[in-house]
Order: structure tokens, then C-alpha cells, then sequence
């Protein structure tokens, strides 16, 4: 991890996309993010911020889960193009994490649903999401604790964000804060491998998994 690259303490409001209706809201207010839904799901809301595109990084951010049940769900976006073009970086209300692909709105899971003693079950509670990113190699953390890795050519640089997403009929509030986005420098300490038809990659851990292109 190297130098800080930027830092969000989510004081500004102009920074987010932000929305409210009876429905759902994404509001800034006492530097944090928060994200709220009222009606019965399925519904989800995100709202991504205006810093500057980043391909290499390690970021970290803090979610509090205030109401939350579940297969409702919360996370990060990251390498974000468009509203409909990113990666998800997903946890659920019951203490399930899985990793999405959303492509022209359409998502596609790269790993499947895990089951972790890292991720909070229920409401209140608070955790810390980390993600590092070098070219297709993405590593994700809960907690500061490892939880998987895995290799995707599709996206390399782009924004970040923040999702809620409820399932059932009960209320989701999920608020975000302390956003911190540092540099990389990684070299690989074993000689890379080439499968055929895939790009040349340090060859990955014995958690790290190969994702498909649809």
C-alpha cells in the first residue's frame, strides 16, 4: 500500500448522487452516507461520488448497519464507468459476501454466495470493507480480515460508490464513511502463467479464482 490518493469524509453533498423520494433516499448528512429504504423490496439504491477514475488502489470504507434483515443487502461499487458498467462488492443482512460483475445493467455473480464469520448478522452493527485491486487481480477484506480473491479483465479503472438493496418487506438503512483510496505497487514473486486465451497473471493463492467473461 502506498500514498494516499484521495480521502472522502463525505462533508460535501455536491461530491454523491443523491436522491430522496418515499420510496428510497441517498442523503449526506453528518459526514455519512446514508442510504435508505422505506417500501417493501425489491428495491435497491447507490450512489456514486465524483473523484477521479482509479484502476490500481486499495480502498477501505466503513459501513454502520442501522436496520437491516436477511438476504438484504449493502456494499461497495468500485471501478464504476457508468451507472449500469461496474463491480459489487456485496454483503448480506445474514452474514453471506459474494463479488458481482454489472454489465449494461445486467449482473453476473463471480463468486458465488460465501457464508462468513466476518460479516456482521442483523442490526446494529459496523464493519470495515477493504478492497485491493492490481490489473484483473482483486483481493477482499472484511474487517481487515481476508476473504477471497479472484481475477477479471473486464473493468480496469472507473469511480466508486455505494449500494442498499432490500429484499423483503422490511426497512433498510445503511450508512458509509471514511473513504480512503491508496496506491499499490505489486510485483509478483512467482513467474506468471498463461492459460490459453487468458491474460498473463501472478499466479494466484489458493483462495484466488478465475472468473469467466459472459
Amino acid at each position: 500500500m502506498g500514498e494516499l490518493l484521495f480521502s472522502d469524509s463525505f462533508y460535501d453533498p455536491a461530491l454523491w448522487n443523491t436522491a430522496s423520494s418515499e420510496v428510497a433516499s441517498a442523503i449526506v448528512t453528518n459526514n455519512q452516507l446514508v442510504l435508505s429504504i422505506t417500501e417493501p423490496g425489491p428495491i435497491s439504491i447507490a450512489s456514486r461520488g465524483d473523484h477521479p477514475a482509479t484502476g490500481d488502489f486499495f480502498a477501505q470504507a466503513t459501513a454502520k448497519i442501522s436496520l437491516c434483515n436477511g438476504t438484504d443487502q449493502y456494499g461497495m461499487l468500485f471501478r464504476a464507468a457508468s451507472s449500469a458498467d461496474y463491480y459489487r462488492f456485496t454483503l448480506t443482512c445474514n452474514g453471506q459476501e459474494r463479488l458481482e460483475r454489472v454489465r449494461g445493467g445486467v449482473t453476473y455473480p463471480l463468486i458465488g454466495w460465501l457464508l462468513s464469520n466476518d460479516v456482521p448478522s442483523g442490526a446494529p452493527a459496523q464493519v470495515k470493507l477493504g478492497i485491493w485491486a492490481v490489473g484483473p487481480v482483486m483481493r477482499f477484506f472484511v474487517n481487515n480480515t481476508f476473504e477471497f480473491s479472484l481475477t477479471d479483465p473486464v473493468f480496469s479503472t472507473g469511480t466508486f460508490g455505494f449500494f442498499a438493496y432490500a429484499t423483503g418487506k422490511s426497512p433498510v438503512t445503511i450508512s458509509f464513511s471514511d473513504l480512503s483510496v491508496y496506491s499499490v505497487s505489486y510485483i509478483a514473486l512467482t513467474p506468471p502463467r498463461c492459460p490459453p486465451g487468458q491474460p498473463c497473471l501472478p499466479r494466484p493463492s489458493s483462495h484466488e479464482k478465475q472468473a469467466q467473461r459472459p
